[in-house]
């Protein structure tokens, strides 16, 4: 793993962000057009957003001849492309993309002698931990999306090891929220405005989450510092929150009064588990199943992003903070549109 991160480099580069049509792709694009970078989009859909003060091109990542024309020139490349749904996709569709999609990526790097790449992968490589999480902590991920993100890790390692000079940087982000995401904490808050959210147990889990700016300020904050060599980092917002906090604070913004039944967690996991079978059999984004229950009031999902702090970067937005953005922007706009998220529709 690389060090000596404390000189930053302010040069101005040419950067092709693969998947750059998504959530987290808008944001990423601003902060770096703001940073004077000139900006190469490149997604399989154009997308809503519009495309102002950068080129796009349209393409598939499994195609070379797609990637080499978008990365004629390019100084930098980023990928922030993936499978990442809890439903409906298989676990071929995870390794085509996440691995096979991370190997064409790698093969025209070399073609086009682009030595450095950022790729974005997730903390579901570690899987299931009761403690909390580092970049130091074993990988043994749990479910197909995870395994497939750590394929692509391995390959992308390998190609790092292949060329000393190369420059590689790992995000590993946690659970990511903000305006224009119509995934988890969308369904929370619609289920919240909608009165039709329980407080399952007792709420006491850690979530680790990460607001989308404040993600994407610490990815660029370990852009400026890549140096050769392979680097990892975490991601989540500080302090971590437990379940029934985020729900409250929710619940707050929507002037809904704070939580106070407890609905019985073995009860609600025996009542909800006909939806998975109704999921699985449809590939339909049911709201309420057994699986997502289990998640939000059992499981800890505590990751610690203690290494870009250490080197200086400060987290701008708090949790209170970013959920209050997102749910104005839920209040405005997010909830006209909400048969997106029941769709697994990319916004």
């Amino acid at each position: 793993m690389t060090s000596g991160h404390a000189a930053i480099r302010k040069v101005i580069m040419k950067i092709l962000i693969i998947g750059s049509e998504g959530f987290i792709g808008r944001f990423m694009i601003r902060d770096l057009k703001a940073k004077g970078h000139e900006i190469v989009g490149f997604d399989l859909c154009p997308g809503d957003a519009g495309k102002s003060g950068y080129t796009f091109v349209q393409g598939n990542l499994l195609n070379a001849g797609d990637l080499r024309s978008a990365m004629q020139g390019a100084d930098l490349v980023m990928n922030l492309a993936a499978k990442h749904h809890d439903f409906g996709i298989s676990r071929e569709d995870f390794f085509q993309i996440n691995e096979a999609g991370t190997q064409v990526i790698l093969d025209v790097l070399t073609e086009c002698r682009i030595k450095k790449f950022i790729f974005f992968s997730s903390v579901a490589v570690y899987g299931l931990h009761d403690t909390a999480t580092s970049e130091d902590t074993p990988l043994t991920p749990c479910n197909d999306y995870g395994k497939s993100k750590l394929a692509g890790e391995t390959l992308i390692r390998q190609w790092a090891q292949a060329d000393p000079s190369r420059e590689v940087l790992v995000v590993r982000p946690v659970v990511v929220y903000g305006p224009h995401n119509y995934a988890n904490m969308f369904r929370l808050i619609d289920n919240i405005y909608r009165r039709r959210f329980l407080m399952v147990g007792k709420g006491e889990n850690i979530k680790s989450t990460a607001y989308v700016e404040n993600l994407v300020e610490a990815a660029v904050f370990m852009m400026e510092r890549m140096r050769p060599g392979y680097d990892i980092v975490n991601y989540s917002d500080y302090p971590q929150k437990r379940s029934l906090e985020i729900a409250n604070i929710i619940c707050g913004e929507l002037g809904r009064p704070p939580l106070r039944f407890r609905f019985p967690l073995p009860l609600a996991v025996c009542l909800a588990c006909p939806f998975d079978l109704l999921a699985k059999l449809t590939g339909k984004n049911i709201p309420i199943t057994a699986n997502r229950i289990q998640k939000f009031a059992r499981m800890n999902t505590w990751h610690g992003s203690d290494k870009v702090r250490s080197l200086g970067y400060q987290q701008r937005f708090s949790t209170e903070e970013g959920l209050k953005r997102m749910v104005a922007w839920y209040l405005a706009e997010g909830r006209r549109y909400r048969e997106r998220c029941s769709s697994g529709e990319r916004i």
